[in-house]
């Protein structure tokens, strides 16, 4: 039919890769240790933390709407049927994607926090960002430690 070679304009970026690797899976929150930490960490773990409650409210209503639908019945089934689908699918997708992100912003347990510590005393570029978080009055976050952890397994 044409060019089997050929590549559509919106793969280009992904194609240019150097030999045949695979592009990397970037984690949802990138933390590089060699600068600033995030001051808004907090923040944003506020608003996924606020936003996760309705979009919950929104699938349970999906729920109890098909539940509805099943029990008692009404003349506009499908109509009834295809909300109660639309109200639990894309709030659900939702969901899942905000409690994805909130995953980097977990509090990290005592043994990371020990590990932390150990990574502090190897590197002193660990142990300076580590300064900059108790500066800003918080602690360590689960992504913060990932990227600690990369460095060191990159010495």
């Amino acid at each position: 039919m044409g060019n089997k070679d050929a590549v559509p304009i919106f793969f280009e970026k992904i194609t240019t890769l150097p030999g045949d690797a695979l592009p990397e899976i970037k984690e949802n929150m990138y933390i590089n240790i060699t600068q600033d930490p995030p001051a808004d960490a907090l923040e944003i773990k506020r608003k996924y933390l606020r936003i996760i409650p309705y979009l919950l409210g929104l699938v349970l209503c999906g729920f109890l709407l098909a539940v509805f639908q099943i029990v008692v019945g009404s003349p506009h089934g499908d109509l009834v049927e295809n909300i109660a689908l639309v109200l639990f699918v894309a709030p659900g997708l939702a969901f899942f994607y905000f409690a994805e992100k909130l995953h980097d912003h977990k509090a990290l347990s005592p043994k990371q926090e020990k590990e932390i510590e150990d990574f502090c005393r190897k590197d002193a570029a660990i142990a300076a960002y580590c300064a900059k978080v108790s500066l800003l009055d918080r602690k360590l976050i689960k992504a913060e430690y990932d990227a600690c952890k990369a460095r060191i397994e990159d010495l």
